[in-house]
């Protein structure tokens, strides 16, 4: 197998088409066991598309291609299975990718720019920095509708949705509202205060090893994360990294 280094490049070569049958067969082994290059493979797929269209092969036939081009690893009329995308095009292209891949939807390969854990805690605590401060519009669903909220919900994270009761830490129950990280869906349940911001409960389907729970900050929110073997969990809210390790002790107790 090659190195994750190579592999970058692999699956660029993959998406093109530009690939013998033995590193095909080695690349989609890859893709079929990694969750991550799965979605890397899927972007990539689509940059191809949009290259293709953009540099169509009439436009590069019969010698038409920009000064230099074949110069670089090339031979006249070679041999191949799909339209060869121009290198600088690639170049372009793929750097633009890695830039989306890395700083917005997650690490590459484990340990590369940030785990996928750094990245689930980020885009939780971005999006409920933003939710946490809708008035009328802070919730989809209302607690009216429990019943309602929780088969909707509980369908899209594959779960059956217990809603946590967290009155006896001054929180009402407010309803709850759908977002997605990654393409995946996730359930946020909104907790209302008497003081400060509303705090949430998260729930995605994300399989992996259980784990206890551990909190972290990110700008002024704190989060307490943990798994269960089939589902990621996360308290998020303006609160002392104190009070939101005991939310999570509490609602965990429950699910």
């Amino acid at each position: 197998m090659a190195t994750n280094e190579d592999m970058d490049a692999l699956l660029v070569a993959y998406a093109d088409g530009e690939l013998d049958e033995t590193s095909v067969a080695e690349v989609e082994a890859y893709i079929a066991a990694t969750p991550v290059a799965q979605r890397t493979i899927a972007i990539y797929r689509e940059t191809a598309a949009l290259l293709h269209a953009a540099f169509p092969e009439s436009r590069y036939a019969h010698g038409n291609v920009p000064g230099g081009i074949m110069a670089i690893g090339t031979v006249p009329n070679p041999p191949r299975r799909s339209l060869r995308i121009p290198r600088y095009a690639w170049a372009v292209a793929a750097s633009l990718a890695m830039g989306i891949i890395g700083y917005g939807a997650g690490a590459f390969w484990p340990g590369r720019i940030e785990s996928e854990r750094d990245h689930m805690l980020d885009e939780v605590a971005e999006y409920h920095s933003i939710y946490s401060r809708e008035t009328v519009h802070l919730v989809e669903v209302p607690a009216t509708q429990e019943d309602h909220l929780k088969a909707w919900l509980g369908k899209r994270v594959d779960a059956t949705l217990i809603i946590p009761n967290l009155n006896q830490d001054g929180l009402t129950f407010a309803g709850g509202r759908l977002v997605v990280l990654d393409g995946e869906p996730v359930a946020e349940l909104m907790y209302t205060r008497r003081t400060g911001l509303p705090i949430a409960l998260c729930i995605l389907h994300h399989t992996g090893a259980p784990s206890t729970i551990t909190v972290e900050r990110r700008g002024d929110l704190n989060l307490a994360t943990w798994n269960d073997g089939a589902h990621s969990y996360f308290i998020v809210g303006e609160a002392d990294p104190a009070t939101i390790e005991g939310l999570a002790a509490l609602a965990r107790k429950q699910l």
